[in-house]
């Protein structure tokens, strides 16, 4: 367990990791820090102006947003084309639908191999470093796609999705890290942020890339959408293989002479060596730091940091027991509730620009409302959704589903900017300081094995081979949030 003197300093220092704080530990005085107080002085502009070497070196791990983008948004979409049910479904008395199991499966094992390719990488990244099992991960996301562009068996399908879903785990994990170590200071946390818009953004189109060929009932229209996979693995293997590998993670491996010439290609004339030094100094601070403080998966679960360790859970998995399983699967459970197909995949699209909208203009109502009473209003607002969407249930046929359709898109954008946008940043300034990682670890866990969990029942209750709940469904999520408001009203009384 962490020491109370730790705490207090985990609670006094700015929220960042603990190499990317402006002061360190031995590091007083020296010229690298000098560089970085200079650097944090300016604006972001002027920081994107100075640096735009190390900016655009950045924003390789954009392509890994891109092959993240398309392939969850294909791997919901592309089930509920007309094209695909008719070859993979079967057919009932309203039609053609998909089998509650098949559709559980495609949806949940994706979501399972992105959580154990994000956790390996971790292992290969640390010995190989970012840059090659980026590209082997790009690889794998070929790989997965042809295997989904020659199945006529739904399992071989699923075997395509599960492998498709490893690289994009290991590639997007790689990534994040990636930018947080090759760009400077002041631009690292908009390039995150960023990063989660240009998702956002990137799943729209890949909507309306899908959305092109939903009028064509013949199997090459979801098999071109499968397809499509290839271009965008291949843009991430390219940019992966094209860009220099992580400076710090070469300073780790005592590999100095390659860091100080990639730092030169990072930075060009503005301070390559004194910042290569002032990092090196802030490593060898940082290990001193961890040898001097038991950082333990055990340590976590005990005294206060049990708290906080079980607050990062929650906060990371409020989405998803929220009902976003029933949100990300709105296309197909709306066409087989008798939507017209096109209606469908149109609603969409402008749900995930009303998604990007909320989010770049979260830094005006930020400045009015803290994060925490934020997430609080999510929860509650997804509560009153979900009991109307429920209710909808019985309202007239065609009216009732487009108020459906129209209700569902906007929760989902609800949910990413006031859920998500909002929940995990405090996430990140719950735990102590020397138990960061593992604790903000512990939540990445919460967040993917809750996806798997609901991504694999959620079927089951709305699909009309099983509970057949319909829109009814929403009532089920409508109880899960009135849990999620509880717990989290009670976590802020707790503090």
């Amino acid at each position: 367990m962490a020491s109370p003197d730790v705490d207090k300093q985990a609670v006094s220092q700015p929220e960042s990791s603990h190499l990317e704080m402006a002061t360190k530990p031995g590091l007083e005085g020296h010229a690298g820090e000098a560089v970085v107080r200079e650097e944090l002085a300016l604006s972001i502009s002027e920081n994107a102006k100075r640096h735009w070497r190390a900016l655009l070196i950045s924003s390789v791990g954009f392509t890994a947003g891109i092959a993240f983008a398309y392939d969850t948004t294909a791997n919901g979409a592309s089930i509920s084309m007309p094209s695909f049910l008719l070859y993979f479904g079967d057919i009932g008395p309203t039609g053609p639908y998909l089998p509650s199991i098949w559709t559980s499966l495609w949806t949940a094992m994706s979501s399972l191999t992105q959580a154990l390719g994000a956790i390996l990488v971790g292992f290969i990244a640390d010995r190989y470093g970012r840059k090659w099992p980026s590209c082997a991960a790009a690889i794998l996301t070929l790989i997965g796609a042809a295997v989904q562009y020659i199945a006529v068996q739904r399992a071989t399908l699923m075997g395509g999705k599960m492998i498709t879903g490893l690289g994009i785990g290991a590639v997007m994990a790689t990534a994040t890290t990636y930018i947080s170590e090759v760009a400077p200071l002041k631009l690292r946390a908009p390039l995150q942020t960023g990063l989660v818009v240009f998702v956002i953004f990137s799943q729209g189109l890949a909507l309306a890339m899908v959305r092109l060929f939903v009028p064509d009932i013949r199997e090459r229209a979801f098999r071109t959408v499968i397809a499509i996979q290839w271009g965008v693995g291949g843009l991430a293997l390219l940019a992966w293989a094209a860009a220099p590998e992580s400076p710090l993670w070469l300073v780790r491996k005592g590999k100095i002479e390659a860091a100080r010439k990639v730092m030169r290609k990072i930075y060009g004339p503005n301070q390559p060596d004194e910042r290569l030094e002032y990092e090196i100094r802030a490593i060898q601070a940082e290990q001193e730091f961890e040898a001097n403080n038991k950082a333990t998966y055990m340590a976590c679960f005990q005294g206060t940091n049990r708290k906080r360790s079980l607050t990062v859970a929650f906060l990371y998995s409020t989405a998803n027991i929220g009902g976003a399983s029933f949100l990300a699967q709105n296309i197909y459970f709306l066409i087989t509730a008798g939507l017209e197909a096109v209606h469908c995949f149109d609603v969409g699209i402008g749900g995930f620009g009303l998604a990007v909208l909320i989010i770049l203009t979260s830094g005006v109502y930020l400045k009015y409302v803290n994060r925490r009473n934020v997430v609080l209003i999510g929860l509650v607002l997804n509560l009153l959704v979900m009991v109307i969407i429920g209710a909808l249930y019985w309202a007239d046929k065609k009216g009732g589903l487009w108020a459906i359709a129209v209700l569902m898109n906007i929760l989902i954008s609800l949910q990413s900017s006031l859920l998500q946008g909002a929940g995990w940043p405090i996430a990140a300034e719950i735990p102590s300081y020397s138990l960061r990682a593992k604790t903000l670890s512990i939540g990445i866990c919460a967040q993917t094995f809750t996806t798997w969990v609901f991504n694999f029942i959620t079927p089951y209750m709305y699909n009309v081979d099983s509970g057949n709940l319909g829109a009814r469904t929403g009532w089920i999520y409508a109880g899960t949030s009135v849990f999620l408001v509880a717990g989290f009203g009670y976590r802020i009384l707790l503090g």
